[in-house]
């Protein structure tokens, strides 16, 4: 995996969130509100569908079941292949990402901006029985798709598979579902798990193929 695009990430993310706990949340969730574009149908139809497509409206977990029977399946038949590394590695960190997601909302219970741009109450934010922080769609995008991104080689796949969460948690934004600290607290959360990862799989697989290659000889001098 290219670790130097995780820890890119990971650092983003943690800026993202800083800034917005700090600074940005509560200004960008009232001008997304004041600038009439909230709710946008972009946004609003395009993440419904990505989600019917992704399969979350059948399970939040099927998508990452998915990716770990298809990597342990690969594995099986192709122990040394990369793309079986991959898809575990996705499942995995999706499937932590998730379980960390749901902790986080049932302790921090923070409420979500529609909710509070509603009461325009900002005294009680935390702590308060809602849902928001850390972003579940952030967790489920980043989480499956940031680990296939590191282990993409062509760079157009990459930036591909790292649009699909990035559209995700703009469209949570302006749905007024989420903060902009808790798509990057999930993504930060993503970016970490699949760091993490990329060290266990080297350690405890065999390298993969391209990587165990030996090097060709040096072709033997003139005269």
């Amino acid at each position: 995996m290219n670790r130097r695009l995780l820890s890119a990430t990971a650092a983003i993310s943690a800026l993202l969130m800083a800034a917005g706990l700090l600074v940005l949340d509560r200004p960008l969730a009232e001008w997304v509100r004041a600038s009439g574009l909230e709710q946008a149908a972009f946004f609003a139809a395009g993440l419904g569908a990505l989600d019917a497509a992704a399969g979350m409206h059948v399970s939040f977990w099927f998508a990452g079941g998915a990716a770990l029977f298809a990597g342990l399946v690969g594995l099986a038949l192709r122990r040394r292949a990369r793309w079986p590394r991959a898809l575990l590695a996705a499942g995995a960190v999706q499937y932590l990402c998730i379980a960390t997601m749901i902790l986080g909302k049932s302790h921090f219970g923070r409420l979500r901006p529609q909710q509070v741009l509603a009461s325009g109450d900002w005294s009680q934010l935390w702590f308060a029985g809602g849902g928001s922080f850390p972003s579940g769609h952030s967790a489920f995008y980043f989480g499956l798709l940031l680990p296939l991104a590191a282990a993409a080689r062509p760079a157009w796949l990459r930036a591909l598979l790292l649009a699909v969460p990035v559209y995700a948690v703009l469209a949570r934004i302006d749905l007024a579902r989420h903060f902009l600290s808790d798509v990057s607290a999930s993504a930060l959360m993503a970016a970490l798990y699949a760091l993490a990862f990329s060290f266990a799989l080297r350690r405890w697989l065999p390298p993969a193929a391209d990587a165990a290659a030996p090097l060709p000889a040096p072709a033997p001098a003139a005269g």
